[in-house]
């Protein structure tokens, strides 16, 4: 076998130890660093990450690395992390769901990625909601599985006080109707929908707010007066779903915005039907009212022209009965009389309610007031 040249020798030697031009240490050294820069720097980005990092080895379930959020999160050191599985972390109640839910998605492709809501246990036994998103990688020949927690809990308060909100407006008493800026309905309450006659609340989404009112015209000058004033109060004739018409008072507003932009219209609607009708009964009552108390005054001059009449003769008569007809006559004339305080009585009566008793008091209330008032005047 010929034996190398002494210079292939040392070259040889040269590119084993570093110092050849071509040597390993020179080729590949400058790449390794570069390479664990880009890792550090990669390391980094994850720890800055609000969302918990937890890399989980598939076939036992322990913990083989973690970003500094899962450490702030939960309060363990990255070494007592490591001795951990993840499963541990679960809280309690979930852990079993947990458990099938992983198993259903090591059934799935890489690229595909599920959702769990969970909470994890931090080590005070503080329980924190996390929508944990899982995906199964493979390192080499190993593999693993990669958990993304993040946390929820804002997110769960927004909620709750939503269906908070939600559940206020279904129960109102009052219809309660959401449009967006043109007018169409994006949403009304259970109350809105048995006001005007529909049978249920989707029946009313997409429909116009001329839909809902005698005049058609009304919705587009309530939608135009909000974006102008954002806000109104107005009485007008409401239109049920099988073309009944009712009084309704409408109280609307712009919902804005923090920037303060309109998002959409609010409209509370009350049947005012009830109202509407009482004013009308006390309007015809206080007319019957008027009747009544010159029905007095009338009566009372009709009783006593012919009583004076009476009087007169009786005086001229020179009889033993004449002093009974007179008598009689001042019996009569008494009732006159109270018929006279009766009138004046209710003749205040009716100056009393004509200045106190228009208004939103019923009528009750009003008598009530002017008897207490006017016990010694009257």
């Amino acid at each position: 076998m010929p034996s190398e040249a002494p210079e292939d020798r040392d070259a040889l030697r040269e590119k084993i130890i570093g110092l050849g031009e071509t040597s390993l240490h020179k080729s590949y050294y400058p790449e390794l660093q570069s390479r664990l820069a880009e890792l550090e720097r990669f390391r980094a980005l994850l720890d800055q990450t609000y969302d918990a990092i937890f890399l989980i080895r598939a076939e036992t379930g322990r913990l083989t690395d973690v970003n500094a959020s899962v450490r702030a999160y939960l309060g363990y050191s990255k070494k007592e992390l490591l001795k951990k599985l993840f499963i541990d972390l679960i809280c309690p109640s979930k852990q079993a769901q947990f458990s099938e839910f992983l198993m259903d998605c090591s059934n799935l492709p890489s690229e595909f990625r599920q959702a769990f809501t969970a909470p994890l246990v931090a080590r005070d036994g503080t329980e924190i909601p996390m929508e944990i998103t899982v995906r199964s990688v493979t390192f080499g020949a190993e593999q693993y599985i990669v958990a993304i927690a993040r946390d929820i809990t804002d997110r769960i308060h927004t909620e709750r006080e939503l269906r908070i909100k939600e559940s206020a407006l279904e129960s109102s008493t009052n219809g309660i109707l959401i449009a967006d800026l043109t007018g169409a309905v994006m949403y009304a309450n259970r109350s809105f929908t048995a006001m005007f006659g529909y049978e249920r609340e989707g029946a009313i989404a997409g429909r116009n707010l001329e839909a809902f009112f005698a005049d058609p015209t009304v919705g587009e000058r309530v939608t135009a007066h909000l974006l102008d004033s954002h806000a109104i109060v107005q009485e007008t004739i409401g239109l049920r779903n099988n073309g009944s018409p009712f009084h309704v008072q409408i109280s609307g507003s712009v919902v804005q915005n923090g920037a303060g932009q309109p998002l959409c219209i609010m409209l509370i609607v009350m049947d005012i039907t009830e109202r509407i009708l009482t004013d009308q009964m006390r309007r015809e009552t206080y007319a019957q009212l008027g009747k009544n108390i010159e029905q007095f005054a009338i009566l009372g001059d009709h009783i006593r022209n012919p009583l004076q009449v009476i009087v007169g003769y009786a005086e001229m008569i020179d009889d033993p009965f004449a002093e009974k007809i007179l008598a009689e006559s001042r019996r009569i004339d008494g009732f006159v009389t109270e018929l006279d305080r009766g009138w004046i009585e209710s003749a205040n009566v009716r100056q009393f309610l004509r200045r106190h008793g228009d208004g939103t008091g019923s009528l009750k209330e009003a008598l009530f007031r002017f008897s207490k008032r006017n016990k010694e005047d009257l």
